[in-house]
């Protein structure tokens, strides 16, 4: 599952969510409590404690890596006094450590953590994987409910998948069809690659007058093949 594991994903995201929410309090109520000088301050002061959290939060994710559960408690401690984004990233960590050892319940806990405090940087990745550990315990109608509350439109072909993997582990083919038909046609629309996984998942469930997905692998191929 992909949980933003890897190392040089975070930093980027870090950067990314740093950029476009980091922002100072509006110059005009800052200039009314503290004058100019104070909106400095400020600024000094909140990007000192970005920084601060954002360090702590890579140090306690590569204790996670290392030691796996036994740096839990260091880490709980953490995300009580960081219900954000930083605390989001490395409930992440913790989810993955928890699911590598099956512990799916327990993951469950910190994923719905990032989903909920992560804001637009993790809310999406963690109810797909939420659902998933949701769809694996049984819970089917739990997890098609998660993902119906996905609304990032940038992960609906990932949503459409996962849905159908629900759909069919729950035993309803049809549905799950429709599902990876969507998933299909969504990566279409965008011009994305279709996974090999996501071919057979469509292929598995292929109805009568489908074209294969691995025919319209090679024809969106063909399409975007440069001319010589």
């Amino acid at each position: 599952m992909d949980i933003l594991s890897d190392e040089h994903e975070r930093e980027e995201a870090v950067r990314k969510w740093w950029h476009e929410h980091w922002k100072p309090i509006a110059a005009g109520i800052v200039i009314a409590l503290a004058g100019l000088i104070g909106v400095r301050q400020y600024q000094a002061y909140q990007l000192e404690q970005s920084q601060a959290a954002a360090y702590a939060t890579y140090q306690l994710q590569n204790q996670v890596l290392s030691r796996g559960t036994a740096a839990f408690a260091e880490a709980d401690k953490f995300l009580q006094e960081h219900e954000d984004v930083y605390g989001a990233m490395l409930a992440l960590d913790m989810a993955a450590t928890l699911i590598k050892g099956t512990q799916y319940d327990q993951a469950m806990t910190y994923i719905t953590f990032a989903r909920d405090h992560g804001g637009d940087l993790t809310a999406p990745q963690a109810s797909l994987v939420l659902a998933r550990l949701q769809g694996q315990s049984g819970d089917y109608e739990a997890a098609l409910k998660t993902l119906d509350g996905l609304k990032n439109s940038a992960y609906q072909a990932e949503a459409a998948e996962v849905r159908g993997d629900i759909l069919l582990a729950r035993g309803d083919r049809a549905g799950a069809h429709d599902a990876f038909a969507e998933a299909i046609a969504l990566h279409q629309a965008a011009k994305l690659t279709i996974s090999p996984i996501l071919q057979m998942k469509f292929d598995n469930v292929i109805e009568a007058g489908d074209k294969p997905a691995y025919q319209i692998m090679a024809e969106q191929i063909e399409a975007q093949r440069i001319p010589e």
